[in-house]
């Protein structure tokens, strides 16, 4: 045996199973803990029920539907969606929502971006004005604006005219946007900065090459904020779209739902159609949303 080495092995500790944890918590524990989970467990239904009754109706024939309304279906009906998507015209739709959210998205996060970065870090004679006036404008719905909104949108143009009405949604989204970028930009270092200016890099530089991707998690949140917001908004498409072939999906939906209002079946058919984008853009940027979230709630 070797010098200094005992020759008893140390014990390895028992592993506890799920019934000694649960023991050791208690009645009073135990309640507790059953309880976060019941609650979890009713929060969880409260909002993946409303989606899986839209699908299971969305799966139905009219009939079934009317019958059986809160169960699944009784036979899946694929048809409903292909004649949904014919009847609808969601194609069309699809697409215009599709270049007036994406256009918007574009103006947006380059106007906000600057502006946050500015109201950061930049010292300025009236910048606790325009923090004050951002985060008021906040509380102001476009329906307060709907009158002047729409007489500005006549003289220049902006009627009928899906870049118009694209920069419209990037002006009313551009509140928040810059509030929640501004929070991400003051998490960041000065040093980094101050680095950046003895190197000689200019504040375009310093923006663009340095900050600007350390605040992905912030841009990827107003992206998500704002992508939700202008896809789903019927009041500024329904009061500057006037022409059907330029209709969004809510205009889309609002028309199918009033011409076949008894073909529910369809109708949710139209709504999962219209909704996948929205999952789609989430589940790609799912990670920098929850990075989001939790970074920028460090400053505010």
């Amino acid at each position: 045996m070797a010098a200094g080495t005992s020759s008893f092995a140390t014990p390895r500790p028992a592993r506890r199973g799920v019934a000694d944890t649960l023991g050791d918590l208690g009645w009073r524990g135990l309640l507790e803990f059953s309880g976060i989970y019941l609650a979890l467990g009713i929060v969880l239904l409260q909002t993946v029920y409303p989606l899986l009754w839209v699908l299971f109706g969305s799966l139905k024939t009219k009939t079934d539907l009317i019958n059986n309304v809160w169960g699944p279906p009784q036979e899946l009906v694929f048809q409903n969606y292909a004649d949904a998507w014919r009847i609808a015209g969601i194609g069309s739709r699809i697409v215009n929502s599709l270049s007036i959210t994406a256009a918007a998205l574009v103006v947006l996060v380059a106007v906000a971006t600057p502006c946050a970065y500015a109201l950061a870090r930049l010292k300025f004679r009236g910048r606790a004005v325009v923090l004050a006036v951002t985060v008021a404008a906040m509380l102001v719905p476009p329906q307060v604006m709907a009158i002047p909104l729409f007489l500005v949108a006549r003289d220049l143009g902006m009627i009928n005219n899906r870049l118009g009405l694209a920069v419209i949604y990037a002006a009313t989204s551009m509140p928040l946007s810059v509030f929640i970028l501004r929070s991400f930009f003051l998490t960041l270092p000065a040093d980094l900065e101050d680095a950046a200016r003895v190197d000689g890099a200019s504040r375009l530089a310093i923006l663009t090459r340095i900050m600007l991707p350390l605040v992905k998690p912030g841009v990827a949140l107003v992206v998500i904020f704002a992508f939700i917001e202008i896809w789903n908004d019927f009041f500024l498409a329904f009061l500057l779209l006037r022409k059907p072939e330029l209709q969004t999906i809510p205009l889309g939906l609002v028309a199918f739902f009033q011409q076949y209002d008894s073909l529910w079946n369809l109708y949710f058919a139209t709504l999962m159609i219209t909704t996948l984008p929205v999952i789609i853009i989430f589940l790609l940027m799912q990670r920098q949303f929850i990075a989001g979230l939790t970074a920028g709630a460090v400053k505010a």
